[in-house]
């Protein structure tokens, strides 16, 4: 895998003309102002709210294979962006069945951590916050939005290299530190 291009390079690639008046140049300060000398727009892209969920059906972790990029082939948890006017809880609810088709019960904060997520050529930073909780009704486990197949497996026998971004691979260390460590009010089942 290549090395990230830093978000300066990326933003400066991406926006090349003022989104307000079309003229070219816009510069970027503090790696994350979009500045316009002509109409003196300042837009701000600040870090954007994301969850995931490490979900359990008995001892079994539900893991998604992603259907697109970035990281389209590895894997993932379910969840996404969370949108306008939603909880962490609603909006990770909400991505949980678009993805799964199933309910879940049981959230527990797992931790949380930055990320970077380049959509389309252009660079996100994201605080991807993540869970644990219990499938409802796990036979009705079915792939969709942008999951291409649903994994049924033991957290040990999970490749951390599988998973497609920093940010799941750290969640998902301290998920198996907390198992190790037989924190039995933790663990979801």
């Amino acid at each position: 895998m290549s090395e990230p291009q830093s978000p300066n390079v990326l933003l400066e690639s991406s926006f090349r003309f003022c989104p307000r008046c079309g003229r070219p140049g816009p510069e970027i300060h503090h790696r994350r102002e979009l500045r316009c000398g002509a109409c003196g727009l300042r837009f701000f892209f600040n870090t954007a709210a994301a969850a995931g969920a490490f979900v359990f059906a008995g001892t079994e972790l539900l893991l998604c294979v992603r259907s697109q990029d970035p990281g389209q082939g590895l894997l993932d948890v379910p969840g996404g962006f969370i949108e306008y006017d939603e909880s962490i809880e609603e909006g990770l609810r909400r991505e949980i069945t678009e993805e799964l088709s199933i309910e879940v019960t049981d959230f527990r904060y797992l931790t949380s951590a930055p990320n970077d997520y380049c959509y389309a050529g252009i660079p996100y930073k994201t605080a991807d916050i993540f869970y644990t909780c219990v499938a409802i009704n796990p036979e009705a486990l079915r792939p969709a939005d942008d999951v291409a197949a649903i994994l049924r497996v033991e957290p040990g026998a999970v490749d951390l290299d599988s998973f497609a971004f920093a940010s799941t691979r750290r969640a998902f260390v301290e998920l198996l530190c907390r198992l190790n460590r037989e924190e039995r009010d933790f663990f979801p089942v």
